[in-house]
């Protein structure tokens, strides 16, 4: 039984030079198969993004509407900080059910 030792490494008899990185590239687009178009960078960001500035844009108006309502309320009621705070905790609940509601139905 030869030993990791006994094998002769002066000879190149019997061994396979590795293929090129070309021909590596070439073997493994074949593999992936010859029709699929490739994509180009960042293509599927465009919808996410879409999505992303909507949601955040509907929870900033949410929170602006609130705390607007509130400062009002409490420029009316001369109630100090009550209403405003209120107003803004309210605006973000809001927010975050528009946010809830926009993220079940993409998710259908």
């Amino acid at each position: 039984m030869p030993m990791a030792d006994d094998v002769d490494h002066g000879s190149d008899a019997g061994r396979r030079q590795p293929p090129s990185l070309d021909e590596f590239s070439k073997r493994l687009d074949a593999a992936r198969g010859d029709g699929e178009a490739e994509k180009p960078a960042g293509a599927g960001t465009g919808p996410a993004l879409g999505r992303a500035l909507r949601v955040s844009s509907e929870l900033l108006a949410a929170l602006l509407v609130g705390t607007l309502l509130g400062w009002g309320l409490d420029r009316l009621t001369q109630a100090g900080p009550l209403f405003l705070l209120l107003g803004m905790l309210v605006g973000f609940a809001a927010g975050v059910r528009n946010l809830y509601r926009a993220m079940r139905n993409d998710a259908k």
